[in-house]
């Protein structure tokens, strides 16, 4: 019967894949974020000024 042999650590790719985990996420929420602000607000403002400029009510 063979021996066993003993298993290598995980405990530094799990460190390393928790931190690239993390900075995917949050440099990927940062970028959307930018995105949503820059082009999807900007767009729902004018909409807004757009029906407040014409005398209707936006919200009912």
């Amino acid at each position: 019967m063979p021996s066993a042999t003993p298993l290598k650590p995980i405990t530094g790719l799990f460190k390393k894949r928790v931190a690239r985990d993390l900075a995917i996420g949050l440099g990927g929420g940062y970028v959307v974020a930018q995105v949503y602000w820059h082009y999807f607000d900007k767009h729902i403002k004018r909409t807004e000024q757009y029906y407040a400029k014409h005398g209707r009510a936006s919200d009912n």
